[in-house]
């Protein structure tokens, strides 16, 4: 069977997939091809792990059967495709905790005023009664979905005494800890919370899924964390709730407006501001370039974990974190 690796892999991380990936496996390289070479592994591959295939690359593919993509965001998927041609897709969820690990730190900093307080020292001012900390011991966390990044976060808030609220279409009777909410009585859910974790995918269903009446609900004390995707949260009723102090302070890492490219130096355009409405200006936001993903985690341990759901798909077994192409998720 024709396996295509689309993501660049070093050295040792080649090794371990060619040790561990079923023996019936073909494994061929996409960044070791020439051009010609590309089009005919593409044409070719029953298999393909990692990368995002554009339009025409999924036009050239004719024998594709199954796509294992290595994280977990879906939007620039071209989910139809993949429904009108029968393939399964999967995606990946074993960047939980480092996702979740980067929202909890925006978490402290926000409720620390971290931010705020080093600006007025960085100005020689020691008025330490300014921006005054928020402890996170026995507060109320309310979770926007309940997956694994939810569940990872979750664990690193246990210190802390909390009580836990999460909105999930179905509740999880394996919890006993949790308090759950169904979408449609989310507002019951808001108005109690202290802190918002959002970890919601882009989806039609959670599109502004919070929004100008969620917002008016919010405690003046509320921290939002956003690590899931930008458009599930109203961006002009969250700038209006930061500039009027109707909550507290955001710490947000997935935004509305990205550049063509990003990652360097060379940046296009630059500059390029998140939002057409002037977050930046805000002193009570935490901004962060969707970077939670960025870190010195092993990037072996993304293609490792995915390894066995190809052996499982190669075998006839069942297949961990397959795509609901409707729902988009």
């Amino acid at each position: 069977m024709n396996v295509l690796l689309m993501s660049n892999l070093q050295d040792e991380e080649r090794k371990y997939a060619e040790e561990k990936v079923d023996s019936a496996a073909l494994l061929t390289y996409y960044s070791d091809l020439d051009e010609e070479d590309k089009k005919k592994a593409l044409q070719t591959a029953d298999i393909i792990i990692g990368g995002r295939l554009t339009d025409e690359q999924l036009a050239l593919v004719e024998q594709l059967k199954f796509h294992q993509i290595l994280g977990t965001g879906l939007n620039r998927h071209n989910l139809n495709f993949y429904k009108d041609n029968n393939i399964i897709l999967c995606n990946n969820h074993s960047h939980a905790p480092i996702i979740a690990e980067h929202g909890f730190s925006m978490l402290h900093s926000a409720s620390k005023e971290l931010d705020r307080n080093d600006k007025l020292l960085r100005e020689g001012s020691w008025n330490h009664r300014k921006y005054q900390s928020v402890t996170l011991f026995n507060k109320t966390i309310l979770f926007i979905g309940y997956g694994e990044i939810a569940k990872h976060f979750k664990k690193m808030c246990e210190p802390f005494n909390m009580r836990y609220l999460a909105i999930k279409r179905t509740k999880d009777s394996s919890v006993e800890d949790v308090e759950f909410y169904s979408p449609d009585d989310k507002l019951d859910a808001i108005k109690q919370a202290d802190f918002i974790f959002n970890s919601l995918p882009g989806t039609q269903n959670t599109e502004n899924f919070l929004d100008e009446k969620e917002f008016a609900l919010m405690k003046p004390s509320t921290i939002v964390v956003n690590v899931g995707r930008g458009m599930t949260i109203n961006a002009e009723a969250m700038y209006k709730a930061l500039k009027n102090n109707l909550i507290k302070a955001a710490a947000i890492d997935v935004w509305y407006n990205y550049p063509q490219s990003r990652g360097t130096d060379d940046q296009e355009p630059s500059p390029c501001f998140p939002s057409e409405f002037p977050f930046q200006e805000l002193d009570n936001i935490i901004m962060s370039a969707h970077r939670a993903w960025n870190t010195d985690f092993p990037r072996g341990h993304f293609i490792n974990s995915a390894i066995p759901n190809i052996n499982n798909f190669i075998r006839g077994l069942e297949l961990r974190n397959i795509v609901n192409l409707d729902e988009g998720y």
